[in-house]
């Protein structure tokens, strides 16, 4: 893991975030987002993911977890359970 700040975004901040990575109006991402439905969620964006989250949070993203992930909310969870997401209350 990489040696960045670990400080937690609030979900708008993360959608936000994911909104630039795959090149989509922020309007349009929401946990239910279907990765078949991002054209640019492909291995491109995948790494561009892996780069967002190393740069960001200093979390290591692996190929292989980034594969499992299917939609919005399993990048959530994956921020979640690395402490740097803040769920609305």
């Amino acid at each position: 893991m990489s040696e960045k700040s670990q400080t937690p975004v609030p979900v708008n901040e993360a959608l936000a975030m994911l909104a630039e990575c795959f090149n989509l109006p922020i309007e349009a991402v929401h946990a239910g987002l279907q990765r078949d439905a991002i054209d640019d969620w492909d291995s491109m964006g995948a790494l561009m993911l892996m780069a967002e989250l190393d740069e960001r949070f200093g979390i290591e993203l692996t190929a292989e977890v980034s594969r499992e992930m299917q939609r919005i909310g399993d990048v959530l969870a994956f921020l979640k359970v690395h402490g740097v997401l803040i769920e609305d209350a």
